[in-house]
């Protein structure tokens, strides 16, 4: 494990009992370090920030006050035909499914490439998306939906999500280290950022501040930047009754706020129990059960624990609370954490701590872990990538392909390399060892070491034999055709 730098803090019985912050921000400057002002990208624990903003803002509103969550869609939009695979999500899917992640939809994160699609017109694209669970019986994690949720509290707040977090929360809690990747006054050069760093082939790289900013453009999911002592009072104000600090009306209401915790979704095969379950030969066992609003709902040592991981670009970070102990804890890294290995245990271990119990690790095992009790995961081979002739020319593959949810990738001839284009990134693509035309989809530019390599075929025309279509592994196995491919002729029948 290589993580250039370190936060963590832990508050107790609504107090911040300890902060740390080890490493640098920089690997090229050793001598700026970490600080527990430092701010790091939170990825997915900025869904808690969505969710405190969505409750405060329902709760504000007279026509919304009486329904909150579960107000549909259909009446926030005005529309009744939101989702064209599914009258059933069109008619009946509220905020709350939208929140807890029982809509059934595959994730498609790789949608947010293509940065034609603004956060105004992501419903548009939504709309497109079939449906691969049951509605609120089936648990398909999709982070676009807090995009949704984040458009929904600007239209009825009538300001910009980062300014109603700011005004809402942040100022409220006294968070001066908090920030935006996709605010205008964001400047990692100047404000206290820790570089996010990414591996690849045993090598570190920094992760462009103009990727992560397109990448987390539509906010409610993951454009947040904390720090150990921010999130120290944001845990605090969690574990509390919803009101801030000084002021005696909270910013939600009781009712609602305790409704964030409960599991309102079920999880069916939760990844934890692949490595933190005594069935798998550790001391303590550790359990995710139910999805609470930006939270899993879980056990640890016989304690309900509320837990959320942010994986972004470059960032690992995690908090856990504990409701009926009032202990909370937050970690943050730069580089990465597989299987959420690290974050786990430290963790645990603080928990432990702060319980009053005997640690079942220590210093060695959080670094070995999950030895001794389990071998660590084979990482994925890369590919051995070589050069295969494409067996027919160049100019069959290029062309528009076009999809109704993903809309429009490019391939193109770039001095006899194809390459495909897609929003703001490009893959080279070269041949595989194939019958079939297969390839190779090799990030390039700003998105190189962030996406893996991975594979698409194109489709031909049984008859003519003319390229008219392609599906893309990566973009959950979908199907684009190519614009302008005549229709085959029409076979004669006997």
């Amino acid at each position: 494990m290589v993580n250039p730098g370190l936060a963590v803090s832990v508050v107790k019985d609504g107090k911040v009992v300890f902060t740390h912050a080890l490493g640098v921000k920089n690997r090229n400057v050793p001598s700026m370090p970490v600080t527990t002002n430092t701010m790091f990208g939170i990825g997915a624990l900025s869904q808690a920030f969505a969710n405190v903003l969505t409750l405060a803002t329902m709760n504000r509103s007279e026509k919304l006050r009486q329904k909150g969550v579960d107000t549909t869609l259909r009446d926030l939009f005005n529309h009744k035909a939101l989702f064209k695979h599914s009258y059933l999500r069109s008619r009946y899917a509220t905020l709350l499914d939208l929140m807890t992640h029982r809509m059934g939809f595959e994730n498609h994160k790789y949608l947010r490439l293509d940065n034609s699609t603004t956060p105004d017109q992501l419903m548009v694209r939504v709309h497109q998306i079939d449906p691969k669970g049951r509605f609120r019986d089936s648990y398909y994690y999709n982070d676009l939906m807090y995009g949704i949720i984040a458009k929904l509290t600007e239209d009825i707040s009538g300001s910009q999500w980062e300014t109603l977090v700011t005004a809402e929360i942040l100022n409220r809690l006294g968070m001066t280290s908090t920030s935006f990747f996709t605010s205008p006054a964001f400047n990692p050069f100047l404000q206290d950022v820790a570089q996010g760093y990414v591996k690849d082939n045993a090598a570190l790289y920094p992760v462009s501040y103009e990727f992560l900013k397109e990448w987390t453009r539509f906010c409610g999911d993951s454009c947040v930047l904390s720090s150990a002592n921010d999130m120290a009072r944001f845990m605090v104000f969690l574990l509390g009754n919803g009101t801030a600090p000084g002021s005696m009306i909270p910013l939600v209401s009781d009712d609602e706020f305790s409704n964030m915790f409960k599991p309102w979704n079920r999880l069916q095969s939760p990844s934890i129990e692949e490595y933190f379950s005594k069935a798998q030969g550790v001391p303590v066992s550790r359990t995710h059960s139910g999805v609470a609003l930006g939270f899993k709902t879980g056990q640890y040592r016989g304690w309900n624990i509320l837990e959320q991981t942010g994986d972004l670009f470059g960032y690992s970070t995690m908090m856990t609370l504990f409701p009926q102990t009032k202990l909370g804890i937050f970690i943050a890294m730069t580089g990465e954490d597989d299987k959420d290995f690290f974050r786990t245990t430290l963790s645990s271990y603080i928990a432990d701590i702060y319980h009053k119990e005997t640690p079942w690790l220590n210093s060695t095992l959080l670094c070995a872990f999950p030895l001794p009790w389990k071998a660590a995961p084979v990482p994925k081979p890369e590919p051995v990538i070589t050069e295969v002739p494409l067996t027919r020319p160049i100019s069959d593959f290029v062309g528009q392909y076009v999809n109704n949810l993903y809309g429009t990738v490019y391939v193109v001839d770039n001095m006899g390399q194809l390459e495909l284009h897609y929003g703001f990134v490009k893959f080279i693509l070269k041949r595989k060892e194939s019958s079939k035309p297969r390839f190779y989809m090799i990030p390039t530019g700003a998105a190189e070491h962030l996406i893996d390599i991975d594979t698409l075929k194109f489709s031909e025309q049984r008859i003519t034999n003319l390229i008219d279509g392609v599906n893309i592994d990566k973009f959950e196995d979908s199907d684009f055709k190519k614009v302008g491919v005549p229709a085959p002729p029409s076979v004669p029948t006997i």
